[in-house]
């Protein structure tokens, strides 16, 4: 049994279009990212000295997060809810009734799946981005792997917690449209809200949301913060980042196992 349920689950996951689709998404998103890279080294041969001591790009690795974030945070919503609209659901839980068990390993398996992907994709862009560029000295892409590596890691973890929580919402909700709607305006509508309070609170709910969350691990400050919105020395330490995005995998796990509890299939 131990062994059995977390197979199954991955055999079902693996063995589902849309798990495939969402893979290769990710995978068109890195490839742009080295197109990107290609873009920003042509600017840079083209470019006479002095315009080159203003050139500044964003690192592609940081640019595909949100990308793997909404994919990932996808296919967790996928997860329950496609079994809802084939009827596979009651399949499931009539050959495993212990919902709680279901819930942990397809949880297990979907985290699994996230944290590869969410690392893979954000090393494998660092890596291409920077053979691309080769000796070019472009400043944003002069860090070493070493000083990027705690930044893309925390990334990577993203990527799980907001799996994670649309494994949640898709289990409370059981409506793909409903849980990717829901998840899409936490990740991008709540902090740019957030932006739009006053001083401190700006800061002070927007430390708490994902996007900052992510930074605050690597030990940088709450957006609103690093664009001097908001006064020094509000925000959450690495160990409290960490321990908040803990929080809300609990959360999403726990409302997902409330709601499978108290419904029927």
């Amino acid at each position: 049994m131990a062994v059995d349920v977390p197979a199954a689950e991955w055999l079902k996951l693996r063995t589902v279009r849309s798990t495939w689709y969402v893979l290769a998404v990710v995978a068109v998103f890195v490839v742009l990212a080295a197109v990107f890279t290609l873009y920003v080294g042509s600017l840079w041969d083209g470019l006479p000295p002095e315009g080159r001591l203003t050139l500044r790009a964003a690192r592609p690795e940081q640019i595909i997060l949100m990308p793997v974030q909404i994919c990932m945070a996808v296919l967790g919503v996928l997860s329950f809810t496609s079994e809802y609209a084939t009827g596979m659901a009651r399949t499931s839980f009539t050959v495993l009734p212990q919902r709680g068990v279901v819930l942990a390993c397809r949880a297990a398996v979907v985290a699994a799946v996230a944290f590869t992907v969410g690392q893979a994709s954000g090393f494998i862009t660092f890596f291409v981005s920077r053979l691309i560029i080769g000796d070019r000295p472009i400043p944003d892409f002069a860090a070493s792997l070493s000083q990027e590596f705690p930044k893309i890691f925390a990334g990577g973890l993203s990527v799980v917690v907001l799996a994670m929580i649309g494994l949640g919402v898709g289990a409370v909700l059981r409506s793909t449209a409903g849980a990717i709607t829901a998840v899409v305006v936490y990740l991008y509508v709540f902090p740019r809200f957030a932006l739009l309070l006053p001083d401190p609170w700006n800061a002070r709910i927007g430390s708490v949301l994902l996007e900052d969350l992510t930074a605050q691990a690597t030990g940088e400050p709450p957006v609103a913060v690093g664009l001097g919105e908001a006064a020094a020395g509000i925000g959450l330490s690495p160990p409290a980042a960490l321990a908040v995005m803990f929080l809300y995998v609990v959360v999403a796990l726990t409302a997902a196992a409330v709601a499978l509890a108290r419904r029927d299939v």
